[in-house]
């Protein structure tokens, strides 16, 4: 699992969708999903741009965390 620094604006968006799907399922195992669909999605997203962008950051596949360009 790799480590993200993002800054406060990041942050509070991330903290915001965090809340809108929290605030939509009533079941906690249902919310738990939804919010496990959507870190994978993210990762997705950061992965695909680290493959467009190979300078903008470097990805490993250990323990090592993510370096920024």
């Amino acid at each position: 699992m790799g480590i993200l620094q993002l800054d406060a604006e990041a942050k509070m968006e991330l903290h915001s969708e965090a809340e809108k799907l929290i605030a939509r399922y009533e079941s906690p195992l249902e919310t738990v999903k939804a919010l496990m669909v959507y870190n994978c999605e993210l990762e997705t997203k950061i992965l695909a741009i680290a493959h467009r962008h190979p300078g903008l950051v470097a990805i490993s596949y250990d323990d090592t965390p993510p370096v920024l360009g």
